[in-house]
């Protein structure tokens, strides 16, 4: 909220550089995936601006949005665009090297667009909205191809990832619930002809976390681990697993397969978590691959997990 951007050095964790050019708080922030080189933010002044993480610079500012940018993320797997989305109830699609902006995605949502996540495959866009749905976008037309009921409460966070194999789900999964012998209302599901890439997670204000096939608009799983807003949700890399975190200051860690909370770090903060991402392949080193999670919080700290 204090409009900067701050660089750390994780080997040392400590601070870098302070980046400035948002004249409001800053509400998201990206990096580039193939060499991250290039930091993608957004902020409540309207505007999204591309940093040159070599010298600190930044190359570009994006404007066009009427409302605050809730989210910026890098298409994928070029890299060559972001997608930013707005309280204006839009998302536009940039062109990095020029900086106009491509495309526009409207009509579908009534209120807020809270998050938006990009299919493994760039095909798919999915953004979760203040009006309790997630719409699943064409990226290529911008045309809607699904749109996700369930949801009671504002979507606060959506992640794309890809089915394994075979994958067990449970229709509910409740805060008491760890029981592995649990099968009740579990079915196989097998990914391929087009669906491999259709897995996504949701996380809202109703306080629960929900597993969806994207495409075909079914809901897989509902997971009630939380005992306030949950904040965010992503996939481990290996799509077996989801993390989240919470106003109740936890972050949870849940099986798919087992339909089950493996890992439950209470008071994960002293106050409500509000982002978590997971680092891969640190220092290069395989042994580490995947075995970092960081999370950020209103107590102004950022914590490392291992």
């Amino acid at each position: 909220e204090d409009t900067t951007i701050r660089i750390y050095d994780f080997e040392t964790s400590q601070y870098e550089r302070t980046l400035k050019g948002h004249t409001g708080s800053v509400t998201g922030i990206a990096f580039e995936a193939n060499n991250g080189k290039l930091l993608a933010s957004c902020s409540n002044d309207m505007s999204a601006k591309l940093w040159d993480c070599e010298n600190y610079t930044c190359v570009k500012t994006l404007r066009g949005h009427d409302h605050s940018i809730s989210s910026v993320i890098f298409m994928i797997p070029s890299c060559d665009y972001v997608l930013t989305c707005s309280r204006d109830q839009t998302i536009k699609y940039w062109e990095i090297s020029t900086g106009y902006c491509n495309r526009t995605y409207t009509g579908q949502h009534t209120d807020w667009i809270k998050c938006i996540s990009v299919s493994l495959d760039g095909e798919h866009l999915a953004s979760g909205s203040s009006d309790h749905n997630i719409v699943i976008w064409k990226v290529s037309t911008g045309k809607c191809v699904q749109t996700l009921h369930g949801h009671e409460h504002v979507v606060e966070s959506v992640c794309f990832g890809k089915k394994p194999i075979i994958t067990v789900v449970n229709e509910n999964l409740n805060n008491n619930n760890n029981n592995k012998d649990n099968n009740n209302n579990t079915e196989d599901t097998i990914a391929g002809d087009g669906q491999e890439f259709s897995y996504l997670v949701s996380g809202s204000r109703d306080r629960s976390v929900r597993l969806w096939d994207a495409l075909k608009g079914e809901c897989l799983g509902t997971y009630n681990v939380h005992d306030n807003w949950v904040r965010c949700v992503i996939f481990h890399p290996t799509c077996k697993y989801i993390i989240s975190c919470s106003d109740d200051r936890s972050i949870k860690v849940i099986d798919i397969k087992e339909s089950r909370c493996i890992k439950n770090i209470n008071d994960a903060h002293s106050h409500f978590v509000t982002c978590v991402a997971i680092a891969p392949n640190i220092l290069n080193n395989p042994q580490s691959l995947y075995r970092v999670i960081i999370s950020g919080s209103v107590d102004k700290a950022i914590n490392v997990w291992s």
